[in-house]
C-alpha cells in the first residue's frame, strides 16, 4: 500500500475521504438532500403569550420526495431589543414534540427519522420585557437535512 506524505494537501484528502465514509455509511443508497426557509414572526406583543411560525419545504419548485426523512435540523432566531424570548423547535404542531432553542441557534437530531416534509415550527414567547415596548419580530430561519432513499 503506497502511503500519502503527511503534506496539507495529503492531510485534507485523508480528512475529506474520513468525512465522506463517515457521512455515506449510514445513508448508503441515500442521497443527502435539504431545504431552507427565512420567515418573521408576527410581532409578540404579551409576555408569556406564544407566537408561533411554520416552516414548510415551499421554495417554488422544490418537492420533498415522499418518504423522505429527517437526518438533522439546524434552527436559528435573531430579533432586535433587549427582551428575554424563550423559543422552542417543534416538529408537527406548536405542540411538540420540541426542542428549546437555548441562545440563537440549534442543531439537532431529535427529528431524525420523521418525515422531512414537517412542518416545522419556531415558537416564541417573550420572558420579560426590556425598556422597549411591544410588539417585537422574530426572524427565525430553519433548515433541514434530509434522506431520501433510491430504490434501484
Amino acid at each position: 500500500m503506497k502511503r500519502v506524505a503527511e503534506t496539507r494537501f495529503g492531510l485534507t484528502i485523508g480528512a475529506t475521504l474520513s468525512l465522506c465514509l463517515m457521512l455515506a455509511g449510514p445513508a448508503a443508497g441515500a442521497a443527502s438532500l435539504a431545504w431552507t426557509r427565512d420567515m418573521t414572526s408576527t410581532g409578540l406583543q404579551t409576555a408569556g403569550e406564544p407566537v408561533a411560525v411554520t416552516f414548510r419545504p415551499q421554495a417554488p419548485g422544490s418537492t420533498v420526495p415522499l418518504g423522505a426523512t429527517i437526518v438533522g435540523v439546524f434552527a436559528s432566531r435573531q430579533y432586535d431589543g433587549p427582551a428575554a424570548v424563550a423559543t422552542d423547535l417543534c416538529w408537527g404542531s406548536p405542540t411538540g414534540p420540541c426542542v428549546p432553542v437555548v441562545g440563537r441557534s440549534i442543531e439537532t437530531h431529535t427529528f431524525d427519522g420523521r418525515s422531512a416534509s414537517g412542518p416545522l415550527w419556531l415558537v416564541h414567547r417573550v420572558v420579560q420585557w426590556g425598556p422597549d415596548h411591544p410588539p417585537l419580530f422574530v426572524r427565525g430561519t430553519v433548515t433541514v437535512w434530509y434522506v431520501s432513499v433510491t430504490r434501484r
